[in-house]
């Protein structure tokens, strides 16, 4: 009717869907502002067959919480530390039984203290510790 034929692919936000179906794959949210960084958590989940959403910025990725399910979502954000505090309460809000990860430095994360009394609230203190998180995180998923 549209012209445009149903098994045509697009790419929404770094979605891809396939006549408006999302692939049926469990998706996790990235949000970072470093290409190479995206780049290391993209492939240390593509390891776990899971599918990566990126969005560069919060506002972008709170819309995306807002719209779409999530299995995990890795926030690594050099921001001040009260808007990231936010986001991080905004996803939780919105997707109560997902896991949050905020990656960042030791007294970065100091000044998150309040976050990990936050259910499905996970600090890690450098992007190297995510794979072995990843792995931990994922044999417990499937068990």
């Amino acid at each position: 009717k549209n012209g445009k034929s149903p098994d045509r692919q697009s790419r929404v936000g770094s979605g891809i869907f396939f006549g408006g179906e999302v692939m049926d794959k469990e998706r996790v949210l990235i949000v970072t502002d470093s290409p190479d960084r995206k780049a290391f958590l993209e492939f240390h989940l593509k390891k776990l067959d899971l599918y990566p959403i990126w969005y560069p910025n919060i506002l972008a990725a709170r819309m995306a919480t807002k719209c779409d399910p999530f299995v995990l979502v890795l926030v690594d954000l050099g921001i001040p530390v009260e808007p990231k505090i936010s986001f991080i309460k905004d996803c939780l809000e919105l997707q109560p039984h997902t896991p949050v990860v905020s990656i960042g430095k030791i007294h970065y994360l100091e000044k998150e203290r309040p976050l990990p009394q936050l259910p499905h609230m996970i600090s890690l203190s450098a992007i190297e510790l995510v794979p072995g998180f990843l792995r931990q995180w994922f044999a417990k998923k499937i068990c």
